[in-house]
């Protein structure tokens, strides 16, 4: 081997340059774990609103469907009274007129 100063220079800077990028390349492997880690709880959140949204749609097709029984109650019980007020003035009708 030679004894050039500026050769020893430059392996001792290529090793130095090799050594911070092997620490720059484990920094950035250990925040993409992290960054991996994060990403499956999300994951897992967004999994447990998706399945909590879809009990809500249900409930709510529940509901909608018990408004509709109820407004048809409703239309019945409008035509029921309907009926007892056309016989309530046909009863009144039929009354003799008062003296």
């Amino acid at each position: 081997m030679t004894n050039d100063p500026s050769l020893s220079r430059r392996v001792s800077r290529l090793e130095n340059d090799t050594e911070s990028l092997y620490e720059l390349v484990t920094e950035v492997r250990s925040a993409q774990d992290a960054h991996s880690r994060r990403f499956d709880r999300i994951e897992t959140s967004l999994g447990e609103v998706t399945a909590t949204l879809g009990d809500h749609a249900n409930r709510f097709d529940r509901i909608a469907s018990t408004l509709g029984e109820v407004t048809a109650t409703l239309g019945d019980h409008a035509n029921r009274f309907d009926r007892i007020d056309r016989t309530l003035n046909e009863v009144v009708r039929r009354l003799p007129e008062p003296s």
